[in-house]
């Protein structure tokens, strides 16, 4: 739908980017109004702007941004970043020493670990709160980037820390598409949270202990699914 009669293509333009911000039905009620007003760029701008920001704070009325962004996203990347450091270190110690059995076990393991951490954090956090996923997304990029900044070196790749993050947008991603999983796969998750506080990495028990709750809470609403 086209305003540009007393809208510019370009402030048109500006207008259809800021309306992106908003649901699809409701970006197009918005668009229609403003086409047929013909309010003027800045002030169909500051329209839709204002529009998208009372929507997001209405959505922080809930528990659950909070819950998805700093209960979840930003103790989950810091546990999981020590879990990539350390199981990237479980890889390069079994390629430098492959006859050892054990390091095979332990490097397959961890990596197991963080990927089925890693994908339940993002499912959880894609399936509480679909419409504060940039929040939740700043909160896990920035421990992230300030670990990045702090990298030693020593000849180490700094992307031994991020090993977690594309199960984790994978987890994101379906998290969006659908709410709840199936009870089987997601007592499975809930029984591999279990393990994050029972191993002593370099996350610790503290932040291991705050992946026991998206686990069990896939658990939980699956189950309620089923019944």
């Amino acid at each position: 739908m086209k305003g540009q009669g007393a809208v510019s293509g370009a402030g048109w333009r500006c207008i259809e980017a800021a309306a992106g911000l908003l649901a699809p039905l409701e970006r197009e009620v918005v668009l229609g109004d403003l086409a047929e007003m013909n309010r003027g760029a800045w002030r169909g701008l500051g329209d839709v702007l204002g529009l998208a920001a009372r929507r997001q704070l209405a959505l922080w009325r809930s528990w659950r941004p909070w819950a998805a962004s700093f209960g979840l996203a930003l103790p989950a990347s810091l546990f999981l970043m020590g879990w990539s450091v350390a199981a990237s270190a479980a890889v390069a110690g079994f390629l430098g020493e492959p006859e050892q059995a054990h390091l095979l076990w332990l490097s397959v393991s961890r990596l197991f670990l963080v990927m089925c951490w890693a994908w339940m954090a993002g499912f959880v956090v894609g399936s509480v709160s679909r419409g504060t996923i940039w929040a939740s997304l700043l909160a896990c990029c920035a421990p992230c980037l300030y670990c990045l900044s702090l990298w030693p070196g020593h000849g180490l790749s700094a992307l031994r820390l991020l090993i977690f993050v594309l199960p984790g947008l994978w987890g994101v991603w379906r998290g969006r598409r659908e709410l709840r999983l199936g009870l089987g796969w997601a007592v499975f998750l809930a029984a591999m949270a279990t393990f994050a506080p029972l191993m002593r990495g370099k996350g610790g028990w503290m932040y291991g202990c705050w992946l026991l709750w998206p686990g069990w809470y896939l658990a939980a609403t699956a189950r309620r699914e089923q019944e």
